[in-house]
């Protein structure tokens, strides 16, 4: 008899245990489904590696550059802690990443025109075309560290590098999803976004024509070539040549979106919520 209680006893026991683990998962699953229901709110929401917000999304937001709005991917929500958006398609105009002292394609071996922090491309990218961004998105703009080759690295197929900050930047080779070689440091994290074909990191212009486009990372073999994304796999341009430019920035996370309907027709896109263009 104390045996069948017992076992009486420990069937209850399971039952209880099962049930209680039964409305657990029901509950985490409720909260899961409201979590993926719930309307986004702030860019980070949107990031692709927010993925149980940001499905359905297309991870795009739109800012306005010299007052017309244009499509940005949202491609983390933890880049140093903040939101990290990169140009959907390359800027109109094509630019050297650093013009020759010499005359065009004429390089001396302490020239280092692949040295980022002083390239024309960087300057470029934190006064002309800062200065082409609405507002809204110039107020939400954070201050990026990045890490970038060092100059004693280039020409001797170094590995050095150092953090600079930047708010507006060229993505580098690594970050871009590409494995780390012997001419290039490897610079910051590679992005989930770029996992898988080399296809997702073409870039093109607004028209559709694709263009090889500019990384920040130098190819060490040099002191003046800079690896490029090509419309088939990298390739590595002298500094000088004219190549596509693919700006990149951070928004604080808490940056505030909406939605527009009158940007695309037909489509319901989000731009920032403060952006009163």
């Amino acid at each position: 008899m104390q045996n069948t209680n017992v076992s009486k006893t420990w069937r209850v026991i399971c039952a209880a245990t099962l049930a209680v683990g039964v409305i657990s998962l029901v509950l985490c699953s409720l909260l899961f489904v409201s979590i993926r229901r719930r309307p986004p709110t702030t860019i980070a929401d949107i990031a692709y590696d927010r993925w149980a917000r940001s499905r359905n999304t297309g991870f795009r937001v739109f800012i306005v550059e010299n007052g017309m709005y244009v499509p940005y991917l949202v491609l983390t929500a933890d880049y140093g802690g903040n939101v990290l958006l990169l140009r959907e398609h390359l800027l109109d105009e094509t630019r050297p990443f650093q013009p020759s002292p010499h005359g065009h394609g004429l390089w001396g071996a302490h020239d280092f025109g692949s040295y980022y922090p002083v390239s024309h491309i960087d300057n470029f990218l934190n006064t002309e075309f800062k200065d082409t961004l609405g507002e809204a998105t110039i107020v939400a703009m954070v201050a990026s560290d990045i890490v970038v080759t060092h100059k004693n690295s280039i020409g001797v197929t170094g590995r050095d590098s150092y953090v600079i900050t930047r708010y507006v930047f060229l993505l580098s080779l690594r970050e871009l999803g590409f494995r780390d070689l012997s001419t290039s440091v490897p610079e910051g994290e590679r992005l989930r976004f770029f996992r898988g074909y080399h296809v997702g990191r073409v870039a093109s212009f607004s028209d559709g024509r694709e263009m090889p486009y500019w990384t920040r990372t130098s190819n060490n073999w040099t002191s003046y070539n800079v690896f490029t994304i090509g419309v088939r796999s990298i390739g590595s341009g002298t500094a000088d040549v004219l190549s596509g430019v693919r700006p990149a920035f951070s928004l604080a996370r808490s940056t505030p979106i909406t939605t527009r309907t009158d940007i695309i027709s037909g489509q319901t896109v989000f731009v920032l919520g403060t952006d009163n263009q």
